[in-house]
């Protein structure tokens, strides 16, 4: 054998030990895993963009459903319901979904149910023009949310609830996302935004006030964040182990997210585009404590959502029809 093929197969050598001891991190290192082990393609739905999401960026960015045979592509939808409708027309079997979406959804008929949990904790806050300084002020003011439906429009409905006022009583306007909401409110479309980390700090830098924030309240307790499919997809042996790949991923990711604030502002830039540091580690700092230990659905949380749903069965539901936490307690065996 010539000197040179001999160098080529020693480079050869030394780039598969790099990719195996890195996590296929380097260039090249993805083809050639690729050809080791062929990856269950996965597309999933997620809403928000936003530091509540975090667990599942980071999973995606650092390659964490790799490791358990998924080859996960992302695509955003501006709200929750969306996102169940995309799921129950078959165009993907998982979605990054709002716990009340899926109440509602399962209340109109759908086999729609939650197989996980970020977090329990309602984390959007209101954020008002500095003239609106008291619940009185809101009457008839419009407030910006993603959707009807979603996380941000029951965090509204729990500020007008504490607030002592009703739905009517305000405008609702849809602005299809978090980075929407804070537009509208930036340029005096809107009055109020239900926002989060890290899109308040750009509220109150602009000289926004926080009017309400749920989790200091007895209405911070809610399925915020949660894991969507189809009940009859899960029963499936084969795609019930997708469903447990996905959340053992996931829930790595959920680990670094409360622990790794090197790996959390990483991926919290690329996706909301923001790329100040400090504003990046404030958000860490927030949502560390807010996700969840474990992705077990909290049911007392799905209860509380349970109690804003409006749909004449509401009051008499099972609470627990609406979640099953059988995959995540296999996912951690």
């Amino acid at each position: 054998m010539e000197a040179r093929d001999t160098r080529w197969w020693f480079a050869i050598f030394l780039i598969t030990v790099s990719c195996l001891s890195v996590g296929a991190r380097l260039p090249g290192c993805g083809q050639a895993q690729a050809g080791q082990k062929d990856l269950q393609r996965l597309t999933v739905g997620y809403s928000p963009i936003s530091g509540a999401t975090l667990p599942f960026f980071i999973a995606v960015e650092e390659r964490l459903f790799q490791k358990h045979g998924l080859e996960v592509a992302p695509v955003f939808f501006g709200g929750s319901p969306l996102i169940n409708v995309a799921i129950l027309a078959g165009e993907f079997p998982i979605g990054i979904s709002g716990g009340g979406a899926i109440i509602s959804s399962r209340l109109g008929g759908t086999d729609l149910t939650a197989i996980g949990s970020l977090r329990s904790v309602l984390t959007i806050d209101a954020w008002a023009k500095p003239e609106i300084k008291s619940p009185a002020q809101l009457k008839g003011k419009s407030v910006a949310i993603t959707r009807i439906g979603t996380s941000t429009y029951f965090a509204g409905l729990s500020m007008l609830d504490s607030f002592g006022l009703k739905r009517t009583d305000v405008v609702f306007i849809q602005a299809g996302g978090t980075g929407e909401s804070l537009a509208a409110l930036m340029t005096g479309r809107v009055d109020v935004a239900m926002i989060a980390y890290p899109y308040d700090l750009t509220a109150k830098k602009a000289g926004f006030h926080l009017l309400f924030r749920p989790s200091e309240t007895e209405y911070g307790l809610f399925p915020t964040t949660v894991i969507a499919a189809r009940e009859s997809w899960a029963r499936d042996v084969k795609n019930r182990k997708v469903a447990i790949d996905f959340l053992r991923a996931l829930n790595e990711g959920l680990l670094l997210a409360r622990e790794n604030a090197t790996v959390s502002k990483r991926a919290l830039s690329k996706y909301t585009r923001v790329n100040d540091d400090a504003a990046l580690q404030s958000s860490f700092d927030f949502y560390k404590s807010a996700f969840s230990s474990t992705l077990r659905i909290v049911e007392k949380a799905m209860a509380n959502a349970l109690k804003f749903i409006d749909h004449p069965k509401a009051k008499q539901a099972d609470v627990k029809q609406f979640y099953d936490n059988s995959l995540v307690d296999e996912a951690m065996k």
